[in-house]
Parts: structure tokens; sequence; C-alpha cells
């Protein structure tokens, strides 16, 4: 992993148009050629792109590329403050606790409060980008990829499940799969994310659920 601290300014192109005028900036290159771009403020990158991305550098810029989508970072770079690589190593997997856990054991037990005709895959799925929560078939031999949410989803539950989607569609077996997210609401920002693109949104009853009760998804 590469970590580099520098004044940069950043222009992006794919899915729009942005620039980003110069600053001092943390930039991370993680091996999977996932890259993560943090200013002096805040948990949230101001840019990221995942893996896997071709890598260039030349005359101070560096160019980063995703082949699968188009999509380009450009960052120049003005002043490198630190430069440093180092080997990591972490085969730990994320272990969930107390009521989300308890939600995905009883939506893996009753997957039909997701969609009728669903059959859970396998829980807790690896991938490069995270693990998806569950790895489906729908009742059409369609594999779905659910994320699932105990409180209020927002854009970034899109966002995440896309990622999957994206990763797992390299694997010709996993062509055209189906993102869900699964909440007991959505944010307005992430049912309007979700239609454009193409992600579908599951309202689950998680009171009804833990009660024993069939709860009714509605898909929007």
């Amino acid at each position: 992993m590469r970590v580099l601290v520098a004044r940069c300014s950043i222009g992006y192109s794919g899915r729009l148009t942005t620039r980003l005028a110069s600053g001092e900036r943390v930039l991370i290159f993680k091996d999977d050629g996932s890259v993560c771009i943090h200013g002096p403020k805040g948990f949230k990158p101001i840019n990221y792109m995942s893996g896997p991305t071709a890598v260039s550098e030349e005359d101070g810029l560096i160019t980063v590329r995703r082949p699968e989508t188009g999509e380009t970072l450009m960052i120049e770079v003005e002043e490198v403050i630190a430069d440093d690589a180092h080997v990591l190593s972490d085969e730990a997997v994320l272990e969930r606790e107390g009521r989300e856990l308890e939600l995905h054991a009883l939506l893996e037990r009753s997957p039909h409060l997701i969609e009728e005709g669903l059959e859970i895959l396998e829980r807790e799925r690896a991938t490069d980008v995270g693990p998806v929560d569950f790895l489906a078939r729908d009742a059409d031999g369609r594999i779905v990829l659910v994320e699932v949410k105990r409180v209020k989803a927002v854009a970034a539950a899109v966002e995440q499940v896309v990622r999957y989607r994206e990763h797992v569609e390299r694997d010709a077996s996993y062509a055209d799969a189906r993102a869900l997210v699964v909440a007991p609401d959505f944010a307005p920002q992430a049912r309007a994310l979700a239609e454009r693109r193409q992600v579908e949104c599951v309202v689950l009853d998680v009171a009804a659920l833990y009660a024993g009760t069939e709860a009714d998804p509605t898909l929007f």
C-alpha cells in the first residue's frame, strides 16, 4: 500500500466531470487497485475509485483509470509532503453483533420476507470491495446481491451494492445480477440514486420481523 501526502489538484471524468482545486490531501493506493483521497477534515473520502485500476505516473501527474467503467482520475501533484509504502496483511472477517446480526439471521431463515422464491446461497460473501450481506438466487435463476440495513438506508448503501454488482459481474456466471437494498426506510437521495443505478429497494417491517409476524415487503 502506498500512502502519499501531497498538495495536489484532482480532475475526474466518468459518470460526470469534476475538478477539485489545489489543496493538501492524503492519497491511499491499495494493493487491489482501489484509490482513496482524503482531505484534512471529515471521515469520507473526497474522491475514490474502487479497483481494479491501472495507475501510471509521469512528471507529477498520476493517472488512475478504471477500465471496467472508463472512469479516470487525474491527480496533479504540486508538492510531496510524504510518500511511503507499506506491506500490510489483514485476513480478518467482519463479524456483526447485536440486533444487526439477529436481523441477518432472521432473514437468512426467512428469505421470502425479502422476496418470494428467493434462495440464500451465501451469507457475508467476501469480495475485493467488501462483504456482501447475502448472495442469493431469485425464482427465475438470476443472481441477487442483497445489502441489509437495520435503520434508514442512505445513498451510500446504494453505492455499496452497486460496487458489489460491478465486482461480481466480472465473472461471466454472475452476469445480469440484480442488486437489492433491504431496509425499514429509505432517504429520498437513496431512492433517487437507486432508480438511476437500477437498484431495487425493499422496505421491511423490522418490528414485525422481530415479533415473529410475517412482514410484507414493499418494492418501489
